[in-house]
């Protein structure tokens, strides 16, 4: 039986690394910069026209949040050209509603009056007010994936335990935490995470059950002091070393005060039964790490 064919792109990054080493099924063509790029209608069209792919999973996005501020409102910088323009050359290069893209609970806002976690059916806002503009260029992709008909697949700081050329968020704690430099933690900020390999498994459903529209991949909430209190502890190390600090607190000195959500998140209810999935808690997300090698060091 012939493999179904599937073009990765940011096949290098975090998420679609581990991607490319769990889904052993498929064959894969994974492009990379600056051979395909996002902003490079031929390149795109290029790339699609020689392996002629059955499905397209898009990794690639301009994923610098706090880059992205230092562009709000520049339709012309490289966060809108990436994360808006590029998905619109992706959708009008490849003549097929089999996309799935990587999106994020950021096209929320997280706020008071608008608190996640959010399911998959929720109706992301049609302005800007009140998201960071990393978030607002996400959510305008998102219009344009599902316009098409094709699949968004949300994600919320995505783990994996083991990832030489980028530290995630937990990952990142960590080294903090052992070189000294930790930070007080939000004790106050509605967080997820999201296990890349049940991303993987999630992205396999997908493509198996020739699926469409807005899935989520994530645990249950938590806080970020809670999270990262628990992993230390769980990996031996004195969490009473961690101090916490209450977001609020923080976004009342910033000039944009929606600069992180505070009430974050994701359900997956609709995912879980739609795919026959399970998610893992985040607790059980920690523990699945740590057997796969998460440490201190």
């Amino acid at each position: 039986m012939n493999k179904v064919k599937v073009l990765v792109t940011g096949s290098t990054g975090l998420v679609g690394s581990r991607f490319l080493e769990l889904a052993k099924k498929y064959e894969f063509s994974t492009p990379s910069f600056p051979e395909f790029d996002l902003t490079n209608k031929e390149s795109i069209k290029k790339s699609i026209d020689q392996f002629n792919p059955e499905w397209i999973v898009n990794f690639a996005a301009f994923t610098d949040v706090n880059g992205a501020e230092t562009q709000t409102g520049d339709e012309n910088g490289s966060a809108w050209n990436i994360n808006v323009k590029g998905i619109q050359n992706l959708v009008d290069a490849f003549p097929s509603q089999n996309i799935i893209h990587i999106s994020t609970d950021m096209v929320f806002p997280g706020s008071v009056e608008s608190p996640g976690p959010y399911a998959e059916s929720d109706k992301s806002p049609d302005s800007p007010e009140n998201l960071t503009w990393y978030g607002w260029t996400k959510n305008r992709a998102e219009k344009i994936i599902l316009g098409n008909g094709s699949t968004v697949l949300r994600i919320i700081y995505p783990v994996r335990s083991r990832f030489e050329p980028k530290l995630d968020y937990i990952r990142g704690a960590l080294k903090k935490f052992s070189d000294g430099t930790m930070y007080p933690l939000f004790n106050d900020q509605q967080i997820c995470i999201a296990f890349i390999d049940e991303v993987a498994e999630t992205i396999e459903k997908i493509i198996d059950t020739n699926s469409s529209g807005v899935f989520h991949c994530a645990s249950d909430t938590t806080t970020p002091f809670e999270l990262i209190s628990y992993t230390v502890d769980q990996l031996g190390g004195d969490a009473s070393l961690i101090k916490s600090a209450s977001i609020v607190d923080f976004l009342a000195t910033q000039a944009n005060k929606s600069r992180y959500p505070v009430y974050g998140g994701l359900k997956t209810v609709f995912t879980e039964n739609k795919l026959d999935l399970h998610f893992s808690t985040w607790q059980t997300v920690v523990e699945k790490l740590i057997g796969q090698g998460l440490s201190l060091k």
